[in-house]
């Protein structure tokens, strides 16, 4: 059944949003076999997703139509990657699966479940997250305390870089050859991606969410309530804030601002240049684990039990909410003036 955006909302967020692209219209709606729990991602005219019992779909953008689906074993999380004219997408057991994009059919898989360590103990090989494309290669925090590069022709491992830490739990960033990991343990480090060296780092007081890189600078936001701003050359700290909430997101960084969902419902945006709060709003509506979406003069924020929230992104006042009282957990995606996200079914607004 399709889940409409109320009468008196739809009013307000057209009003509200005139000069946007976007009207807050249901475009279409899809019934996957079971909770999406993966980002989204498109190529062409085909988004894809997975779902929390193992099937990766392909539909058509404007219509939510199925051109295929894939099975596998496990929950699929993480943002799918793409690469060419292939789709790589990571599952719950640690396995890397790649698929072309045109049919569904496999390229290569790395394997997953257990390993073992250097004293012969089994270590869980898990994942909660998904794998980061760059350089030719595919970055991937794992829970055996890793992180894997992977070849992405053939998913064949190139190195590894061990963090000792209590199991890395975020996907890593990339950018011109360096790759930004947060670790469970409070330590941010800036790899070599070509040799999986540690050349520098951080730390903040709690688990580090993935960093987000622009405009030459790295952010990373941590459970402990802090945001922190690192210029990528010479390793130049710019500055430090705490909102007071645990942050639960990757940073979202566009037009100037720096936008954080925390573990109490908050969504806070902050001055991109001095990290200044600009506004704070309370979705009421539990943990937000889904990074929020800045577009078109909105932001998009799906909360735990809240639904998807739609925000004047100068001010942070609502202007609407999509699908309510349902939890959104997976990265949405904006793309052409469309929403695309996901929680018991996959949505698209226009």
């Amino acid at each position: 059944m399709k889940r409409k955006i109320t009468l008196a909302l739809l009013i307000i967020l057209v009003m509200a949003v005139s000069a946007s692209a976007f009207s807050g219209r249901e475009k279409w709606t899809f019934q996957p076999d079971s909770s999406v729990t993966s980002g989204i991602a498109i190529s062409g005219n085909t988004l894809f997703f997975g779902s929390e019992t193992g099937r990766f779909y392909a539909l058509n953008k404007n219509s939510g139509q199925v051109i295929w689906d894939f099975k596998t074993s496990n929950t699929i999380y993480g943002n799918p990657a793409i690469i060419g004219d292939r789709v790589v997408f990571a599952q719950a057991d640690g396995e890397i699966i790649c698929l072309n994009i045109s049919d569904g059919s496999p390229v290569w898989s790395s394997g997953g479940n257990v390993v073992r360590d250097e004293r012969n103990r089994t270590v869980n090989d898990g994942l909660f997250d998904g794998a980061t494309p760059g350089g030719g290669m595919l970055f991937v925090s794992k829970a055996d305390q890793k992180l894997h590069a992977l070849s992405d022709k053939d998913g064949k491992t190139v190195w590894t870089y061990t963090s000792g830490s209590q199991g890395l739990r975020e996907a890593p960033a990339y950018s011109d050859g360096l790759v930004f990991l947060g670790e469970y343990d409070g330590i941010f480090s800036i790899i070599d991606a070509k040799t999986g060296k540690r050349l520098n780092g951080g730390g903040a007081g709690g688990a580090i969410n993935t960093p987000t890189v622009s405009n030459g600078n790295v952010y990373f936001s941590s459970w402990d309530g802090s945001v922190n701003a690192v210029k990528i050359k010479g390793v130049e700290p710019l500055w430090n804030v705490n909102v007071h909430d645990t942050i639960t997101t990757q940073p979202a960084v566009e037009g100037g601002k720096i936008v954080v969902g925390t573990g109490r419902g908050a969504v806070i945006a902050l001055g991109e240049n001095n990290g200044r709060t600009l506004w704070r709003f309370n979705t009421n509506g539990g943990n937000i684990s889904a990074t929020p979406v800045i577009a078109d003069g909105l932001v998009f924020a799906g909360g735990e039990a809240g639904g998807m929230f739609v925000l004047d992104a100068s001010t942070g006042r609502r202007v609407g909410q999509l699908v309510e009282n349902e939890g959104i957990n997976a990265d949405a995606l904006y793309s052409d003036g469309v929403l695309y996200f996901g929680g018991s079914a996959l949505y698209a607004y226009e």
